[in-house]
């Protein structure tokens, strides 16, 4: 579905309307929430499951996940075909059926908001193989170098998608299958987010790189070789800047909040400051991370003031001593530490979504120093009371995470025995020893994933835990005196989801390389489904598919944001008294002075943008109305 005319008269109305909570939470800081990875095959019949048991269900807040984050929306256009979701692949690309299903919840009681991100929307390929993995040498993924190029990053290309350090082989991916955060240099929404940046800035000389664009060709720093970046240029051909239509996108939908699950690793180490084999600096990964957090406080601020912002971080990334590569280790830390409104934004007052820990895909393997404590258990549970206490230590409140059956890291193909899986006795440790379990609550990966059914061989586990199991415990925890704490996840008819194989569906990546005790690093929750198309990858494929009940009406009460007009007139930080001047075929001259408005003639769609000035004008979007 294309915007028409019609989105002309919704952009100019002074008010704002959205859903507001029937049963909200009973503390909004009180979390038990469950991330949803959705596909065109079974996301339908998943959401629509969740929000028919609204009232029932154990958690109190959904992530939707994932949305690209080389994403186009035009606001009003209430289509998800840039914006892609997972959901559907043709017609609105499931705008309507999601904001339906995203009511039905909220007046469930249950929170909804849309992560952005995930594993592969992270990745790139060549550089995290490069400088992640192979420039360390014999660490825990190292083995793919090994296997697969000879021992050699020089080995690893596009046919063998870099010695499959993003996705396994068995997931047959390619280019298409990852993104990068971009940095939308020609916008001034991110311009205006690296000023606050470069305004904070107190370690090195802060580096922007706005010219690794996906779908561009970018050379290697070191070494001079060029590759296509992955993602969508999108984007960068309609002048929009990605996460300024994000929050466009929540206030479309009525979302609750957004979540930025940002995990490039391959940035922190290709652009890591230091000399020989480390300790190293993060610095630039620290200014890109708060720039796109910056970006995305100064839009929502601008345009949608109810939404909330959550973060995923790493399980290391409060833990401030020396950084080695190969991680995120520190990030949070400095980006709290530098930037201490930004994440503040995000813990604190009435736009706080949490700072959600990824305490999970954790290894005991010490021949790698991946226990962070040499001289306390290596248990799951003891990792994550340590992770979670370098938060408390930085001042930055988080939430505690889990992940529902086998664990993806270490990879069962190489390193089984030293999975962690989260079984009954880990929960329980967890639930009892770390304080924020009971006054924040704690998120899992992922509301249909099975827990490991195979009892015995290399991939078994047979006493970790089922969802539901999970979810009642979590909630019980956070929300002792809340009814929804015993109920169940919905599930195809009546049973469980089957054993998802090893796979990028839950493919988790961390190296440690400290002669000393070094930082571990969990991924955030796993892979993301493909842009939406006919085709998926195999482990979109491999998921199953619940049954649906009945939808229930949603049962919703209009209420006003705060947002006035010229908050949304004016989120690209342009002057008002600037209205456009020439523009382009039967608009030429035609003035312009709402920006993402409009209009169909000459059997071309236009719309008022900013196209490489600070003037807005018109410009041909697309063929057709």
């Amino acid at each position: 579905m294309h915007p028409t005319s019609f989105v002309i008269a919704a952009l100019l109305s002074c008010t704002n309307v959205v859903n507001a909570l029937a049963n909200p939470p009973i503390d909004g800081d009180k979390v038990a929430a469950g991330y949803l990875l959705l596909n065109p095959t079974e996301g339908p019949a998943k959401l629509k499951a969740l929000a028919s048991n609204a009232a029932t269900i154990p958690i109190n807040r959904i992530y939707l996940s994932f949305v690209r984050p080389d994403m186009v929306y035009l606001p009003g256009s209430n289509t998800l075909e840039h914006a892609d979701i997972g959901y559907a692949s043709e017609g609105d690309y499931g705008f309507a059926q999601v904001k339906k299903h995203i009511a039905d919840l909220q007046a469930g009681g249950v929170e909804v908001f849309l992560s952005m991100g995930g594993w592969n929307y992270n990745c790139y390929p060549y550089f995290y193989a490069k400088y992640s993995i192979a420039s360390f040498g014999k660490g825990p993924n190292f083995w793919k170098i090994t296997q697969y190029g000879a021992g050699s990053a020089s080995g690893c290309n596009e046919s063998n998608m870099w010695c499959y350090v993003c996705e396994p082989q068995s997931q047959n991916t390619s280019l298409k299958d990852f993104t990068i955060f971009p940095e939308p240099g020609n916008t001034d929404t991110w311009k205006a987010a690296q000023a606050v940046v470069e305004s904070g800035a107190k370690g090195m000389p802060v580096q922007w790189h706005s010219e690794i664009t996906p779908g561009a060709q970018f050379a290697d720093p070191q070494g001079g070789s060029t590759t296509t970046v992955p993602g969508s240029d999108y984007f960068m051909t309609v002048k929009r800047d990605p996460y300024t239509d994000f929050i466009h996108l929540a206030k479309d939908l009525g979302l609750d909040g957004v979540d930025l699950d940002y995990e490039e690793m391959w940035h922190a180490d290709t652009f890591r400051s230091g000399n020989g084999t480390g300790p190293f600096q993060l610095d630039q990964t620290v200014y890109k991370y708060s720039a796109i957090v910056a970006d995305m406080v100064n839009a929502i601020k601008a345009i949608y003031p109810a939404c909330k912002l959550s973060t995923a971080a790493g399980a290391a990334g409060a833990w401030s001593t020396k950084w080695w590569g190969g991680n995120l280790k520190g990030l949070w830390y400095y980006s709290n530490l530098w930037y201490p409104e930004l994440n503040q934004f995000m813990f604190k007052g009435p736009n706080a979504g949490g700072i959600n820990v990824m305490t999970y895909d954790l290894s005991k393997n010490n021949n790698y120093f991946e226990c962070p404590d040499t001289t306390a258990n290596c248990d799951l549970a003891g990792q994550v009371k340590f992770y979670m206490n370098t938060y408390a230590a930085a001042g930055i409140p988080a939430r505690v995470g889990y992940e529902i059956g086998q664990p993806a890291y270490p990879d069962a193909a190489n390193d089984a025995a030293n999975q962690i899986p989260l079984t009954q006795t880990e929960l329980t440790g967890i639930l009892t020893g770390v304080s924020s379990s009971s006054t924040m609550g704690g998120f899992f990966w992922e509301l249909y994933k099975a827990k490991n059914s195979e009892p015995t061989g290399a991939k078994g586990q047979p006493d970790n835990i089922d969802v539901t199991s999970v979810a009642q415990q979590v909630c019980a925890k956070v929300l002792p005196n809340e009814s929804r704490c015993k109920g169940s996840v919905p599930q195809v008819g009546g049973s469980q989801p089957a054993p998802v194989p090893q796979s990028s569906a839950t493919e988790s990546h961390k190296i440690t390389t400290s002669s000393i005790v070094a930082a571990t690093v969990t991924a955030p929750p796993p892979t993301p489904p493909t842009i939406a198309s006919a085709s998926q990858s195999v482990a979109e494929k491999t998921r199953t598919v619940p049954s649906a009940t009945a939808d229930t009406p949603a049962k919703t009460t209009p209420v006003k944001t705060t947002a006035s007009c010229s908050d949304d007139d004016d989120e690209d930080s342009a002057p008002k008294s600037q209205t456009a001047v020439a523009g382009s075929g039967a608009m030429q001259g035609s003035p312009c002075s709402v920006h993402g408005q409009t209009v169909c003639t000459d059997g071309n769609t236009y719309q008022c943008a900013y196209y490489g000035t600070y003037a807005l004008s018109w410009g041909k979007w697309f063929s057709g109305c």
